[in-house]
């Protein structure tokens, strides 16, 4: 993680996981420094799935509404066909509202491991998917 960075992100086993810990905020700098990041890390053929935690609680801003839309762009246009996304219950809706992609499977979890099974394995049941909208 660079110094001015504030999120996490990595691939394990095909899945791209992208985390904001506590207290991450998106500037439009952070945003375009994310995007970065993003489209290295979703090469073609690198990535099946995507996992986004947010653990922050702070509202997000426009930059980082765009970089999240954008970041959804580009992992579909690299074959990406599935995100899961954890967080608290607002994060989570808030999440599948700007990351709705067509042609994308998007699921909300309660926590990252129940996230990392159906990301990796889309046809197991989750145990803790929020199934309401």
């Amino acid at each position: 993680m660079e110094p001015s960075e504030r999120w996490l992100l990595r691939v394990e086993d095909e899945v791209l996981v992208v985390e904001f810990p506590h207290g991450t905020g998106l500037s439009p700098a952070d945003s375009e420094a994310l995007l970065d990041r993003w489209r290295d890390a979703a090469g073609p053929d690198r990535i099946d799935a995507v996992v986004i935690v947010v653990r922050t609680s702070r509202p997000c801003s426009d930059a980082g509404r765009r970089a999240l839309r954008e970041s959804a762009q580009i992992a579909v246009a690299r074959g990406v066909d599935r995100f899961a996304v954890v967080g608290q219950r607002s994060k989570r809706r808030f999440l599948k509202r700007t990351i709705d992609v067509e042609e994308v499977d998007t699921e909300s979890f309660n926590d990252d491991e129940s996230a990392m099974r159906w990301a990796k394995c889309p046809s197991a049941a989750p145990s803790s998917v929020e199934t309401s909208s």
